[in-house]
């Protein structure tokens, strides 16, 4: 039977195809963290082996150029691993006898690198730079000083040269790693959300009743027949009947106004600028779930139900839902970010402590409102709560139900929810006077589905109301914001 051995080709090869299949992976289950996470583990694992192969085969090979040969020969001593008499001052990396593999520089190496990872991780804890980047510098500063101290110990000369060499390929995966996650501001302008120009208003709306036909059966009578009927009734009689049917009530939007605030004519905001839109962004996190309802089918049926309550709001609504995660939230321009940001999720919601201080600064600094919608169990429930009460520095209340935010444009009569997964009353977060938070106990985006997740139709009529309802609040909350920050 043939014997396969692993030559360096074939390393490649195989290498190349695990990069390949970890992608594939990885687009297959974007929302797994952890595959991503190990992909790279095992990417530096990879690496690392071909430096060490290459490290070690041209390192050979330079030493056996270096040795004499001829009739002056001079006899070398090995003292602990190093070759005394040998070559010195040498500038090639490769080579074992280099001047970068002395005591001295190890050291010099692991002091300024335990200064700097111990000052990113102190700037990290204390706020004052980006966290989410100084905290992994920090980390592998104290790395690479750990390699340095080794290698300052290390008494052998390709013990010296390897930790070297495994302290700068970490320092160069760490670099490129960084890169690949880097955020960079798009120059099209995607981190400024631009609202529409115009000016409408909240007006509320007056609950109409549809006329309803409803006919009576006629008889077609023979005058010759046997049968004789008592009284028949008159062909044409209809009874007209009046119901309570919400689908076809007026809307503000087929007035003279539309939905927004400002003196501008149409639907639109003051602050609005030409071309801008009102989106839907649901916050990529930890929850498997975050993406529940989102897109075609489900929460992009919200933005169509409000283009067709207020047909003056036609082309100054997205067409599409949205997805972003912390940083994309967080690099939106400091008066353009989003008026609302929707979080849903089924089984947690656990932000790191740099995630955290991007929702503080959206709600508090860039005046966000947050729309927390819980799916299903008691866990994602309780973990928004906690969230919401540190993030925001108060306590949750119940929301009136006479609050504007019930009331304009529409008049919500009673919460409408699909599932009670978190109980029946909404609970808000204000501050200086201002809904920062909205958390809605019972899934209320599943009634935004083309199923309407199985439930009524008046409620999930109902639903859509509230969620016009919270999209307008925030945008006219948000509008007024900027129009004040204006010089």
């Amino acid at each position: 039977m043939p014997s396969f051995h692993l030559t360096p080709s074939r390393v490649a090869l195989l290498s190349g195809l695990y990069i390949v299949l970890w992608r594939g992976l990885v687009l297959v289950l974007p929302n797994e963290p952890y595959v991503a996470l190990a992909g790279w583990a095992v990417l530096y694992l990879i690496g690392l082996a071909w430096g060490i192969y290459l490290l070690e085969r041209t390192a050979k090979r330079i030493e056996s150029r270096a040795v004499p040969t001829g009739d002056n020969v001079r006899p070398q001593v090995s003292v602990s691993g190093e070759t005394v008499g040998g070559r010195r001052g040498a500038w090639n990396p490769f080579d074992p006898d280099a001047r970068y593999y002395g005591p001295g520089l190890g050291m010099f190496c692991f002091v300024w690198l335990c200064l700097g990872g111990v000052v990113a991780k102190t700037l990290a804890a204390s706020g004052v730079g980006p966290a989410e980047i100084l905290q992994p510098l920090g980390n592998v500063a104290l790395m690479l000083a750990t390699a340095a101290l080794a290698t300052a110990f290390a008494r052998n000369k390709r013990v010296r040269q390897s930790l070297s060499m495994i302290a700068a390929y970490s320092l160069l995966f760490a670099m490129v790693y960084f890169l690949a996650h880097l955020k960079f501001a798009s120059p099209s302008g995607e981190d400024e959300y631009a609202l529409p120009a115009g000016g409408g208003n909240d007006s509320p709306q007056a609950m109409s009743v549809k006329v309803q036909k409803v006919v009576r059966k006629r008889y077609v009578i023979n005058p010759y027949s046997s049968i004789t009927f008592a009284a028949p009734p008159p062909i044409d009689t209809i009874d007209v009947k009046l119901t309570d049917d919400t689908a076809n009530r007026y809307q503000v939007g087929m007035g003279d106004g539309g939905l927004g605030s400002g003196d501008g004519e149409g639907g639109g905001f003051g602050s609005g600028k030409d071309g801008g839109k009102i989106r839907f962004i649901r916050l990529r996190h930890s929850d498997k779930s975050w993406d529940k309802n989102f897109g075609i089918g489900g929460d992009r049926n919200l933005l169509a139900e409000l283009v067709v309550r207020f047909p003056k709001m036609n082309g100054k609504v997205a067409e599409e839902t949205e997805g972003i995660d912390f940083a994309a939230l967080g690099n939106f321009k400091q008066k353009a970010a989003p008026p609302l940001v929707y979080i849903g999720g089924v089984t947690t919601f656990a932000p790191s402590a740099a995630d955290k201080r991007v929702l503080k600064q959206y709600i508090t600094e860039r005046h966000g409102m947050i729309l927390g919608d819980t799916l299903g169990g008691g866990a994602f429930h309780s973990n928004f709560i906690a969230v919401m009460n540190e993030v925001t520095g108060t306590t949750r209340v119940e929301i009136p139900r006479d609050d504007p935010i019930h009331k304009r444009p529409y008049e919500i009569p009673q919460l409408p929810f699909v599932v009670a997964h978190g109980g029946s009353t909404p609970y808000g977060w204000k501050i200086d006077g201002r809904w920062v938070v909205y958390h809605h106990p019972g899934a209320l985006s599943d009634a935004w589905r083309d199923d309407r997740a199985g439930i009524k139709k008046v409620i999930a009529d109902q639903c859509y109301l509230l969620g016009i309802n919270i999209l307008s609040y925030a945008h006219r909350e948000h509008d007024q914001w900027r129009r004040s920050q204006q010089p």
